[in-house]
């Protein structure tokens, strides 16, 4: 009986039948927490992806630290400041098959729909905190919020049903998505009608039309790096710091990338601002060599640093251009002007 009992065992561990015989592999995927596995998807969030992708290379432990599996799909991510976000099944389901990220396994997805409801709980409150909604209901509305993950998921879910690619919604589509969605949450109705009809009160539907616009990837709206999206933003929401060295010369650069490098600090550079991309808007051409590589208004992981040989090494969260893994090294003289500087944790 011992006998048959180990074999069975056996056959259900090889097939993953054990409960959470296959969990790890399906958070971290068959690349584990590394830069490579970190893929964006159709969404302009270069901001977010190369930022995890920098703190993959360098500090693949925090990494782990921040994600606890709460069974059923569900995780929990502590940030840097020691608040938390639960990123359930059914939003990382959302993230991969709509394509807005495609890293291997789905830890990335869990920290980026975790960030989303991070951002979006404190806009909410900050939109309540200045709308004229009835005093006595504007307390329990905000304690709401900020404890409740079911009432911030339902403006989350109506907001990504309604928004188009420009990050525009409608106002009134936008309060039918949200009864839709706050219809079997256990709160008073009172409640609910308070965080429904504050779309109708003093400046709360603008303060959300703004904080949309300016996070519209979180919501599947395609927007640039600079619109609001900023790589310093997210570094120091996951690493709990944050610290941006613009480039001024080659020494200041190169000096600024030796320490990092050597601090093992995480990385990540944007076009957004630089020489190249002031270039690009006055309508001037760039180095023929460029095209392979440089995107405009995009963010990029930065890998290392030679500095005997003046060359740093550069990865695109495309995972591509250039081919065939988006992994380039580019000369000194070339990062200055194609990037505005660097952003690390402090």
């Amino acid at each position: 009986m011992l006998k048959r009992a180990s074999i069975v065992l056996c056959v259900m561990t090889f097939l993953g039948a054990l409960p959470g015989a296959n969990a790890a592999d399906d958070l971290y995927g068959p690349r584990g927490v590394s830069a490579e596995a970190v893929r964006q998807g159709k969404l302009g969030s270069c901001y977010f992806h190369a930022v995890i992708a920098a703190l993959a290379q360098r500090r693949e432990s925090t990494i782990r630290k921040m994600i606890e599996s709460n069974g059923s799909g569900n995780y929990t991510v502590t940030f840097g400041d020691g608040k938390k976000e639960t990123a359930y099944a059914e939003d990382l389901r959302y993230t991969h098959d709509s394509g807005y990220d495609m890293s291997d396994g789905q830890w990335v997805a869990v920290l980026f729909r975790a960030y989303a409801q991070r951002v979006l709980r404190a806009s909410l409150l900050q939109a309540i905190d200045g709308s004229d909604i009835f005093p006595l209901l504007k307390q329990p509305a905000e304690q709401l919020v900020a404890s409740s993950d079911p009432l911030v998921l339902a403006y989350d879910r109506a907001i990504r049903a309604q928004v188009d690619q420009y990050g525009n919604i409608d106002r009134s589509n936008l309060e039918a998505g949200l009864k839709k969605e706050m219809a079997d949450i256990s709160v008073p109705d009172s409640v609910k009608d308070s965080l429904i009809g504050a779309l109708e009160s003093g400046g709360f539907f603008d303060k959300m039309v703004v904080m949309i616009k300016q996070n519209g990837e979180l919501f599947g709206a395609y927007r640039a790096v600079g619109q609001g999206g900023i790589a310093d933003r997210v570094m120091k929401t996951l690493a709990g710091s944050t610290r941006f060295q613009e480039n001024q010369s080659e020494s200041q650069a190169g000096a600024a990338l030796a320490e990092a490098v050597n601090n093992g600090m995480p990385i990540v550079a944007c076009t957004g601002g630089s020489q190249y991309y002031q270039q690009v808007a006055q309508g001037r051409t760039l180095p023929p060599d460029t095209d392979a590589w440089y995107v405009n208004a995009h963010c990029y992981t930065v890998l290392g640093y030679n500095s005997s040989a003046g060359s740093v090494t550069i990865r695109n969260p495309w995972a591509r251009h250039p081919d065939p893994s988006g992994i380039f090294d580019l000369p000194l003289r070339s990062f200055i002007p194609a990037y505005l500087g660097i952003v690390t944790p402090q």
